[in-house]
């Protein structure tokens, strides 16, 4: 494979003595690795052709996933014998190398396509160090602009971070008339913009004081652009942008409260979104060669919502000026610009329909219309395109879904979504939902007195008389709890090699990501009980290990249906041989012995009790195998027929 050969000149050259450099071969091998990663990432079940019987699916999957097997073990090798050791030793890397280092990182971020983030990150980062050693302050912004842009568009959550790097790029500003290269002034500007934008994003303690905080950066930052401007100094800036960024912000401020009640905004307010939004649109067409599609539609729409929302155009004429945006793209268009039009604007009308009284009469009509024309969109964006972009569209998309679905409408949709995002987690789910559900039975027939308090089941002799409600439960749990995965299953690529630091953060944050999918207002025992089994699957039994920190799974009331997940969970992941793990699976008897193992501790002893039963073992044994089978096989035929019915 490309991907043995990337570091073959490195290994001749440490046998030889020679300075380890990357150099005119490795650039050529590397170019073989993005060919090899694109490979990688159309290996999908969804891009196989139609008509292939079940077992030809379950095949190609498996197939596949030895694959991705060999890559990683040639990847982890070459990393960790030549790529990583260089730059743990930023000393010693040469202006040569710093130069190839740097085209190999802008490759790995693409934007578009974002290949591989994580290990971009580490070359970034180790690219800091090397510039702060050389005390070169001009590649000290450019590194650290490109530090915290792959981490915005990689681990959005880690706000104090991402700031923190655009923070110290921005104080550059003090020395801006000392570079005289447009490209280092460009940095200085981006950094002092995202400041702002990642500051109002900030979501903890007093929203309302980061708001503020947000919108004083905004002043500071737009008093130094105009004194630039204004000063003769600066011809290269491209100025517009960030006043319009400026703008946006102060948009998103206004209509904060708008989003919550629409019916409810005085028209004092509506006139400052409409004043607000007429600017940024004036200013969008005078300048549109300065602005992406993308760009240009945000400016827009926000005109559209505007308009709409006082009363100055009706719901058809905003539906009609959407979906003739959407008309402008092809169908096979999967830019971020065609991404954003597609999926965001049906994301705008789903809202209104649902929120606003005067649709009251016509909500079921539109919500049907557009999330199915969502769903399609969704289904049909491949994997090679940035993950992170379209789970942040998701993420976005799916924030107001509790004002727009019923709780079982609400889950069915996220669930296709997931589908036609990444199959085996799909797969994945039914399965632990089938096998919750078996051990959810067991635990009914010999240890009732464990659902007592779930549910609002008073005392053991009830527990039967609920056994129904009890199995749907499981079955349902067993669906959602890893469907923030969707918000965070990052390149396909990430499966070729050790995963780093930042990738596992990303992999802890998906029962929090899942929460904020499927948070409801309401707080009945079904959607309460699915809320803390997505937020807790991952907690230990006792509370003494397992992620997010800020959960306690022993003061859940919904304690015994977690500890069930956490148990199915454990036995899928480790058993998976067709497509859902990169590691060796074993066997059912080697995983229930894990479990045994941990009971008291990680798992609950009431539920690995169920693992003792013969009748039991027989019946997952059976999941695991036929109705494994069936779950990949169903997701394909979803693929193909969401497909065809376009």
């Amino acid at each position: 494979m490309a991907i043995i050969m990337l570091y073959s000149y490195t290994i001749n050259a440490k046998e030889t003595n020679r300075k380890l450099t990357i150099g005119d071969k490795m650039r050529e091998h590397f170019v073989k690795l993005l060919s090899d990663y694109e490979q990688i990432a159309h290996k999908q079940i969804s891009s196989l052709e139609q008509g292939l019987s079940k077992e030809e699916v379950v095949s190609a999957y498996k197939k596949t996933m030895e694959n991705m097997k060999e890559l990683r073990q040639n990847t982890d090798k070459q990393l960790e014998e030549h790529l990583y050791p260089m730059l743990r030793n930023t000393k010693k890397i040469t202006d040569e190398d710093e130069t190839e280092l740097y085209a190999m990182a802008q490759k790995l971020s693409a934007y578009e396509t974002r290949h591989d983030p994580g290990l971009a990150l580490k070359i970034y980062e180790a690219l800091l160090q090397w510039a702060r050693h050389k005390k070169d302050d001009a590649k000290i912004v450019r590194y650290l602009y490109w530090c915290g842009i792959t981490l915005f568009f990689f681990l959005t959550e880690q706000r104090e971070r991402i700031i923190a790097y655009f923070e110290e790029g921005g104080s550059f500003a003090n020395k801006y008339h000392t570079f005289s290269d447009p490209e280092t002034r460009q940095y200085i500007h981006r950094c002092l913009g995202n400041v702002s934008m990642n500051t109002y994003a900030m979501k903890k303690g007093d929203q309302a004081a980061w708001a503020e905080k947000a919108m004083q950066i905004e002043e500071q930052n737009f008093s130094f652009w105009n004194g630039l401007i204004f000063s003769g100094k600066d011809l290269d800036f491209p100025w517009l942008t960030w006043f319009l960024s400026c703008l946006n912000h102060r948009h998103s401020h206004l209509t904060a409260k708008v989003h919550k009640d629409p019916d409810s905004e005085t028209k004092q307010s509506l006139q400052k979104i409409l004043d607000n939004a007429i600017t940024m649109n004036k200013l969008y067409h005078k300048n549109r060669e300065s602005f992406s599609v993308f760009g240009g539609t945000r400016y827009e729409y926000l005109l559209w919502e505007a308009q709409f929302l006082s009363g100055l155009i009706s719901f058809d004429h905003l539906y009609e000026n959407v979906y003739k945006k959407k008309a402008e793209f092809a169908a096979d268009d999967f830019s971020l610009d065609a991404i954003y039009v597609k999926i965001q604007l049906c994301a705008f009308l789903m809202f209104y329909a649902a929120k606003m009284e005067k649709l009251k009469d016509r909500k079921d009509e539109i919500i049907a219309t557009v999330s199915k024309d969502a769903i399609e969109q969704f289904s049909c964006i491949p994997l090679s395109v940035n993950p992170v972009s379209v789970s942040q569209l998701l993420k976005s998309f799916a924030t107001n879904l509790s004002d727009v679905f019923e709780p079982a409408e609400q889950l069915e949709f996220v669930l296709k979504m997931s589908t036609y995002r990444h199959i085996p987690t799909y797969a994945h789910s039914v399965v632990v939902g089938k096998i919750a559900a078996t051990l959810t039975k067991n635990l009914i027939e010999d240890s009732p007195e464990c659902f007592v308090g779930f549910m609002d089941i008073t005392q053991a002799e009830d527990v039967k008389n609920h056994a129904e409600k009890l199995s749907q439960f499981a079955l349902s749990s067993g669906l959602c709890h890893d469907i923030g995965k969707i918000s965070y299953i990052c390149n396909p690529y990430m499966q070729a090699r050790v995963h780093t630091e930042e990738e596992l953060e990303i992999i802890k944050l998906h029962p929090d990501a899942g929460v904020q999918l499927m948070a409801r207002e309401d707080t009945s025992a079904v959607n309460g009980g699915l809320i803390d089994v997505i937020r807790g699957h991952h907690k230990y039994y006792d509370d003494s290990g397992g992620y997010p920190e800020g959960f306690s799974i022993v003061e859940s009331k919904h304690k015994i249906m977690i500890d069930i997940i956490a148990v199915a969970d454990a036995i899928d992941s480790a058993t998976d041989d067709i497509g859902y793990t990169c590691l060796e699976a074993v066997s059912l008897e080697e995983v229930c012995a894990e479990i045994k193992a941990g009971a008291g501790k990680q798992f609950s002893p009431i539920v690995t009790t169920a693992l003792c039963n013969k009748t039991v073992l027989a019946d997952l044994r059976n999941i695991l195998d036929a109705e494994r089978k069936d779950a990949y096989y169903k997701a394909y035929q979803h693929t193909w027929d969401m497909t065809v019915s376009k």
